[in-house]
């Protein structure tokens, strides 16, 4: 492995089961870099919105089809060593966030109040709980349609992966090296333009009219 390989993940419509939490100081004023940083995003943030347009939209399974057919991503069989495991965890993810009800006593996780490393424990083991008890629910209850696919740079070995889920919207992807990371990034926005928004979402800021936003300022 080079020492310099970089790897990237994208997550769009729906965060992973993993929890993260940033311990900071509320009265700390951002430094010189964040506001930088801050100003370039929102100019590139109003620009995305000045080009984006209800003109073109359609559904999940006809990105699925797109991603194939004009993007020249190839879908992983069942034979990939990962896919279960990602299946299992995504599925998961899904159900904690839009069917709790399932989850009986596991469908509202207290809130943390202090950033103890004990308290910290416990409420990430009461994560790990909530997690294990949704992947135990049957899937004749409760399912998803995921999809991951394979993409390959011309000029290395280097590959990335682009995964989709028709039923709640989701695209995400996962990339090492510089040219996947950059093949990766090019796709999903091909892929984000093609989803497109209607008018409703523009109108109402929806989350599908936000994560388009999201990955034309990536």
């Amino acid at each position: 492995m080079r020492k310099n390989a970089k790897a990237a993940s994208v997550i769009a419509g729906v965060d992973g089961p993993t929890s993260v939490f940033l311990l900071t100081n509320d009265k700390s004023k951002p430094t010189l870099k964040q506001r930088i940083h801050r100003f370039r995003y929102g100019l590139r943030k109003k620009r995305a919105e000045k080009i984006i347009n209800a003109n073109e939209h359609h559904t999940m399974e006809e990105v699925l089809a797109f991603a194939t057919n004009e993007c020249g991503l190839v879908e992983c069989g069942s034979e990939d060593s990962e896919l279960r495991e990602e299946y299992e965890d995504l599925r998961a993810s899904f159900l904690i966030r839009f069917q709790p009800d399932l989850l009986g006593e596991y469908a509202m996780m207290p809130k943390l109040e202090s950033h103890e490393p004990e308290a910290l424990r416990e409420h990430m083991q009461k994560v790990q709980e909530q997690i294990q008890r949704a992947k135990d629910v049957p899937k004749e209850l409760f399912d998803i349609d995921y999809h991951k696919l394979n993409g390959k740079c011309e000029k290395n070995d280097e590959s990335f992966f682009v995964l989709i889920e028709t039923k709640y919207g989701y695209i995400g992807g996962s990339a090492a090296g510089d040219g996947a990371i950059k093949k990766l990034k090019k796709s999903m926005i091909r892929l984000y333009k093609y989803y497109g928004v209607t008018q409703d979402d523009i109108d109402n800021r929806t989350e599908r009219y936000r994560d388009l936003v999201s990955e034309l300022c990536r």
